[in-house]
């Protein structure tokens, strides 16, 4: 059987996705050295908001800011900085899965290939083109763009 066009999920499946090591590298900028517990305090927030986004019930930006509001509060910086240094953080960390560039080197040429995620557009498009794998990619289709998050 013949596949005209093969779709991935970007984090864990393509991409390494360490939110852990991408959050003690953003909050070194802030002379914080965030510590395991600081990430179960950061989780407790962060994944019942990214289920009311995938519920509809928050925006992306609702989301991207509301993570970060008590941290926000504490370095007296907003919100939306601190989201944008994770996201920064996050691509400066990013590489590809053991395995993941030979998969795509296989199916090039066999059919298109597309990611299909819920990760934010800044943080997408960033690791793409640092990794080096933007050209591997026949469609980008991310949550944030089109209005609609992929359910898990």
């Amino acid at each position: 059987m013949k596949w005209d066009w093969i779709f991935f999920d970007a984090d864990e499946t393509l991409f390494t996705f360490d939110s852990f090591t991408g959050l003690q590298r953003m909050f070194l900028d802030y002379s914080v050295t965030f510590t395991a517990e600081d990430f179960q305090d950061y989780q407790a927030v962060n994944k019942p908001l990214w289920v009311d986004y995938q519920n509809g019930a928050i925006t992306s930006l609702q989301l991207q800011h509301g993570r970060f509001e008590s941290w926000a509060e504490r370095l007296k910086v907003e919100a939306g900085l601190l989201n944008d240094a994770f996201i920064n953080a996050m691509a400066e960390i990013c590489t590809p899965l053991p395995g993941a560039v030979s998969l795509l080197n296989a199916i090039r040429g066999n059919a298109k290939i597309g990611i299909i995620t819920n990760g934010f557009s800044a943080l997408q498009q960033v690791r793409l083109e640092r990794t080096g794998l933007r050209d591997y990619f026949d469609l980008l289709v991310i949550s944030e763009e089109v209005g609609v998050a992929q359910t898990e």
